[in-house]
């Protein structure tokens, strides 16, 4: 039988992620500043306007970046999850640790439990 896993990023990787998207966003919003007070009012024309324009674009990816769930970088830092259980496999085999230490299941039990979560990696 095999399971479906998630990917997604780590606790770690997430915050990591919401840092960078913000620097990103204020070095955007210093590309919108300028565009505004210098490259618009120089008389540069359509090239003010487009410059202005996708540097709030950039700003709009950023800010994105820090308020989304899982940040803007998804790639790294993974943690494989369960879908079934929702659990990550660490805290299955947490969980089985417990129920073995409070003598609930029996070593036999504890073992092989433990290989099949081990085996769905």
């Amino acid at each position: 039988m095999r399971k479906n896993l998630r990917f997604k990023p780590s606790p770690a990787y997430r915050k990591f992620s919401r840092v960078v998207s913000g620097v990103f966003a204020l070095i955007a919003l210093g590309f919108v500043a300028i565009g505004v007070t210098e490259v618009i009012p120089s008389g540069a024309g359509v090239f003010g306007f487009v410059w202005t324009g996708m540097a709030l674009c950039f700003v709009g990816v950023g800010v994105y970046g820090v308020v989304s769930k899982d940040g803007l970088y998804r790639g790294y830092g993974v943690e494989i999850t369960d879908e079934e259980s929702g659990e990550s496999v660490q805290e299955r085999l947490e969980r089985l640790q417990g129920l073995y230490d409070q003598r609930l299941i029996t070593v036999e039990e504890y073992e092989q439990k433990r290989k099949e979560i081990l085996k769905d990696i």
